[in-house]
């Protein structure tokens, strides 16, 4: 979406540019890929891209003025000078903005502003820990405690909350076509198919943004630098209190989430003002981060933030450069995408499903655990979930296999996945936990298995999202209509899914499970990745075809019923154990699934 010539006209364009930067000097990327005459001017931007554009440059003001008024009532001294580093990461995104809108591409310029929106809701959860407890925010760039005398919050910190509701709002009126008048020139941008990014460039592009926002989302979730100051706390994600938890959970939520919808949008505008903007917004999370361990004394730069920084970097960089002069390739007869490249996406993703399942009887047969001589192994019952995992994942590897059937079975297949990660987070968190009360205790073969297991389905459902996206190009997706038959099952399937998840499957009077409000532990995140799971499903299935919005129902239901098998096969953990909420509600969770994918698979022909 890029341009509006002709692929001759823009052709010729490119011809002339060495004759043309031989005479006026070094062209900027922007002017070499847009013709002068197919600018956007600033009279042509939409009335409420205008008003997005001042919103986030008020929020830059925000998030400078709140930290220089002060966030604490009498705060202790910073651990370093940080006014200019702040001012330079807030007023990063709307600059970069601007000189998109002002270079006449103000569709990259919204896009800048709808992925650094993305992270604000996170990061006003991290910052607002400081007015609950600033003693356990770490927050070097805005104070250094020396003691334990309570905190309270000053004015600045509500103007800097403020800063960040208002990027994101910047970010919610530039969404879409910003309001865009039907036939104008920015609305054109979007309704001009042939600037869509080809197949081959959208298809690298996902699966490279699915390692860089894997990458990225765990770098957010480590401790922010190493401390040895007993005043600056340097904590993971599953140390951190609550609400800052949430704050750095959203965070990671939302990265990966910018980085997923960047790399595999179709437009090339969209993608790369979406990851311009949310590389920005990670930088401001994160340099700070970087630069007190570089700057204050007994702090040490971690690997998380320098991981997530040059995650994003690198994926916004490669996509950016990926798309240069794609107009010419998708003219030319090669780049057309070969048909069958959706089958060998299938076969590899259930070669990888295959591996996973095999991983996993593994991980749920072997030893988990060694111990010293004169100790009695611990049973290792969080392991045993593995069984029913890789049986549930096997069921659909074998169709994934076969050409013919591999397209209908890809939507669960790809949910079956996640059953993996579901027991795996279970399994490592008892390895982990028992590893670190005796040094007598060390792992066993299981736990890497249940390591390989994880990688390996993790790897199968992202070749099989792939698969989607290349089977997507021969579907015509413009009458597509949410299927209201479904609206009933589905708000109950995500209903059950809350309580399933977030409630424990097992009660007893002395076992403190891990749940996804409270007791936040690694298993929590098998628990939320099992309950976005089926979030996600409720929210696609409405807008996909009946045979696949079954599909991917059914697969679903396949991981909450893993996730429902928790109670028979670990229920010995704990004496005097009972059936919990949550086992009852993943049971209506199921049937509701079930009942979903049923009246999606009834639905009428012409829907189909």
């Amino acid at each position: 979406m890029d341009t509006h010539s002709t692929p001759g006209t823009y052709g010729e364009c490119l011809l002339a540019l060495p004759a043309m930067t031989s005479q006026t000097g070094t062209s900027s990327p922007i002017d070499q890929e847009l013709p002068a005459a197919d600018r956007i001017g600033w009279s042509e931007v939409p009335g409420r891209l205008r008003v997005a554009i001042a919103v986030a440059v008020a929020g830059a003001a925000l998030l400078v003025v709140g930290p220089a008024r002060g966030v604490i009532v009498s705060a202790p001294a910073a651990g370093f000078d940080a006014s200019v580093l702040l001012l330079v990461l807030a007023l990063l995104p709307p600059l970069i903005s601007a000189g998109f809108i002002v270079a006449g591409r103000p569709a990259t310029g919204a896009g800048v502003l709808v992925g650094s929106a993305l992270l604000a809701p996170g990061r006003a959860l991290v910052d607002a820990q400081l007015a609950v407890d600033a003693l356990v925010a770490s927050r070097p760039e805005f104070l250094v405690p020396t003691s334990l005398a309570p905190l309270a919050a000053a004015p600045g910190l509500w103007l800097l909350l403020g800063g960040h509701a208002a990027v994101a709002v910047a970010g919610a009126l530039a969404l879409g076509r910003a309001g865009a008048v039907p036939g104008s020139p920015y609305a054109a941008e979007f309704d001009d198919d042939s600037d869509d990014r080809s197949t081959t460039a959208r298809g690298a592009s996902l699966l490279l943004a699915l390692g860089a926002a894997l990458a990225a989302g765990v770098g957010l979730l480590l401790a922010p630098f190493r401390s040895t100051d007993a005043y600056v706390l340097a904590r993971s994600v599953l140390e951190v209190p609550a609400l800052a938890r949430y704050g750095v959970l959203v965070l990671a939520a939302a990265t990966v989430t910018a980085a997923v919808f960047g790399g595999g949008s179709a437009r090339t505008s969209v993608a790369r003002g979406v990851l311009l903007g949310a590389t920005a917004a990670v930088a401001g999370v994160v340099v700070p981060q970087i630069a007190s361990g570089l700057s204050v004394s007994r702090l040490e730069v971690a690997p998380g933030p320098v991981v997530a920084l040059v995650a994003m970097a690198l994926l916004t960089t490669i996509v950016w450069f990926l798309n240069r002069g794609e107009q010419i390739q998708r003219s030319a007869p090669s780049a057309l995408v070969d048909a069958t490249e959706p089958t060998r996406h299938h076969f590899v993703a259930g070669l990888l499903g295959l591996g996973a399942a095999l991983a996993a009887f593994a991980a749920g047969t072997a030893t988990q655990l060694r111990v010293g001589a004169g100790l009695e192994a611990p049973t290792s019952y969080s392991a045993r979930l593995f069984l029913p995992a890789a049986v549930l994942l096997l069921l659909f590897v074998v169709p994934m296999l076969i050409p013919k059937a591999a397209a209908a079975i890809r939507p669960a297949f790809a949910a079956a996945t996640l059953a993996i990660p579901l027991a795996g987070a279970g399994a490592l968190d008892a390895a982990f936990t028992a590893t670190s009360v005796s040094p007598d205790i060390a792992v066993g073969p299981g736990v890497w298995f249940a390591v390989l297991a994880v990688a390996l389905a993790l790897a199968a459902g992202a070749a099989a999202a792939l698969a989607g996206v290349l089977e997507r190009d021969d579907v015509d997706l413009t009458q597509r209509q949410v299927n209201l038959g479904l609206a009933a099952p589905l708000a109950a399937s995500a209903l059950f899914a809350v309580g399933a998840f977030g409630l424990p499957v097992i009660k007893a009077p002395d076992l403190v499970a891990a749940g996804v409000w409270n007791h936040f532990r690694l298993t929590s995140w098998g628990l939320l990745c099992g309950l976005l799971l089926v979030l996600a499903a409720v929210v696609l299935a409405a807008m996909s075809r009946p045979p696949r919005a079954g599909a991917l129902l059914l697969g679903a239901a396949g991981v909450v019923a893993v996730h429902a098998l928790e109670y028979p096969l670990t229920a010995d953990r704990a004496a005097s154990s009972a059936p919990g909420p949550g086992l009852w509600l993943s049971v209506a969770c199921v049937a509701a699934l079930l009942v979903s994918a049923l009246v999606a698979a009834i639905s009428s022909p012409d829907r189909r």
